[in-house]
C-alpha cells in the first residue's frame, strides 16, 4: 500500500505548476502521465526477460520495443511545459505511427495490429478536447488508408518480414490487454475527479443557502417558481413544498402582483438585472403561544433579479420569454416602516409649519 502511494504521489509532483490549482485539469494530467510513465517502465523492464526466452530481437521488435520510450519522453513533456493538447497529438502521432509499422509487417490492413487504429480516437476522447481527437481521428483514418494501399498495390514493406508474427500476435494482445486496462483506470479517475469536484460544490451552494438570511429563488416561464433556499421556510412560515410552483404566487398582495410579474418579465427579455417592491403574506407563530394558530401578516420584500446564465450559448440561444430567472429576496419591512414613520412626521410638520 505504501508503494501505491508512493507512486502516486510521485505521479501527482510530475503534475505542472500551472494546473495543479485547477483539480480537474490537474487530474487529467495525472490520468494521462502514469499509464504511459508506468506502463513503459514496466514494459521497458521485461525487455531482458523477452530477450532470454526469444533471444536476440529482430528488427521490428527492436522498433517495438524502442517506441516504448516514446510514452516516457512524452509524459514528461507534459510535466514540464504543461501543454496537455500537444501531449496527446504526440502521443496518437507516435501510437499510429507504431501500429502502421507493425501492421505493415504482419499482414497489411487485415493484420491483428491494425485494430490498434480504433484506440488512436478513443484515447484522444479522455482529452475533452474535440480538436485532439479530430487530429487523432484523421492520424488513424490516414494510416488504415495507407495500409489499405499498401495491400492493394502489392508493396513490399521497408522492413523484412516478422520472423515469428504469431509471438508478436500474443505480445500484441497482452499489450492491448494492459493498455485498455490504463484507459479504463484514467477514465474512471477522471470521472471521480468530476464526481468529486460537483459533490463539493453542491455542497458549498448547500452551505451557502443554508447560513442566507435573504431568500434564493429560481424561477420558470409566468414566473412559476422551480426552486427556493431553506431560509424561505422562516421568512415566509410556510414549506418549500407550499411555495414552490404557484404558491409563493398566491402569496403576493393583489395590488403588487403586476409588479413583481413585470420584474421577472423584463429581465428574461432585457437580459438585465430588474427589481420590485411588493407585500407578500406570511405566516408567523405567536411567541407567547407556540400553540397557536400562525397570525397572518404582510411583510415588505425588495426583489432583484436577472436571467441565470445567460452567458452561456444555450440560454443565449433561448427564447427570452422562456428563459429562466434567479433572483434574490430580502425583508424589507422595517425599512418601509422607517420611510412610513417619516412620511408622517414630514407631513405632520408641515402641518404645523403651514400658516393658518
Amino acid at each position: 500500500m505504501s508503494l501505491i502511494k508512493t507512486l502516486s504521489a510521485y505521479n501527482a509532483a510530475l503534475v505542472h505548476p500551472s494546473v495543479r490549482g485547477d483539480t480537474l485539469m490537474a487530474a487529467r494530467h495525472r490520468a494521462f502521465i502514469a499509464p504511459r510513465l508506468f506502463g513503459s517502465l514496466i514494459a521497458l523492464a521485461a525487455l531482458p526477460v523477452y530477450v532470454i526466452m526469444r533471444g536476440p530481437p529482430g528488427a521490428l521488435e527492436v522498433a517495438v520495443f524502442a517506441w516504448l520510450a516514446a510514452p516516457i519522453l512524452i509524459g514528461f513533456f507534459l510535466s514540464r511545459t504543461g501543454m496537455y493538447e500537444r501531449a496527446h497529438v504526440l502521443y496518437a502521432s507516435a501510437l499510429t505511427g507504431l501500429v502502421t509499422l507493425v501492421a505493415a509487417q504482419t499482414g497489411g490492413i487485415g493484420s491483428f495490429a491494425a485494430i490498434w487504429l480504433v484506440i488512436v480516437p478513443l484515447e484522444a476522447s479522455l482529452s475533452a478536447s474535440r480538436r485532439v481527437v479530430v487530429v487523432a481521428a484523421t492520424l488513424a483514418l490516414a494510416a488504415a488508408g495507407l495500409l489499405s494501399a499498401f495491400d492493394f498495390g502489392g508493396w513490399w514493406p521497408l522492413l523484412p518480414p516478422a520472423r515469428d508474427s504469431g509471438a508478436l500476435a500474443a505480445l500484441g494482445v497482452v499489450s492491448a490487454s494492459l493498455y485498455a486496462s490504463g484507459l479504463a483506470l484514467g477514465a474512471q479517475s477522471l470521472a471521480r475527479a468530476n464526481l468529486g469536484l460537483r459533490e463539493a460544490e453542491e455542497d458549498r451552494y448547500r452551505l451557502l443557502a443554508r447560513n442566507m438570511t435573504d431568500v434564493i429563488t429560481r424561477h420558470g416561464r409566468n414566473g412559476i417558481v422551480l426552486f427556493l433556499s431553506p431560509a424561505a421556510e422562516s421568512l415566509f412560515g410556510a414549506s418549500l413544498d407550499d411555495l414552490r410552483g404557484h404558491g409563493l404566487f398566491d402569496r403576493i398582495h393583489v395590488a403588487d402582483r403586476p409588479a413583481y410579474l413585470k420584474a421577472l418579465a423584463d429581465a428574461a427579455l432585457s437580459g438585465e438585472q430588474c427589481s420590485a417592491e411588493f407585500r407578500i403574506r406570511a405566516d408567523r407563530a405567536n411567541p407567547a403561544d407556540p400553540e397557536a394558530h400562525h397570525a397572518v401578516t404582510f411583510i415588505w420584500i425588495e426583489m432583484r433579479c436577472r436571467p441565470l446564465g445567460l452567458a452561456t450559448k444555450m440560454n443565449a440561444a433561448t427564447p427570452p420569454q422562456s428563459r429562466e430567472v434567479v433572483a434574490v429576496l430580502r425583508d424589507v419591512t422595517g425599512r418601509k416602516e422607517q420611510e412610513r414613520v417619516l412620511a408622517e412626521a414630514r407631513a405632520l410638520a408641515e402641518t404645523i409649519s403651514s400658516p393658518r
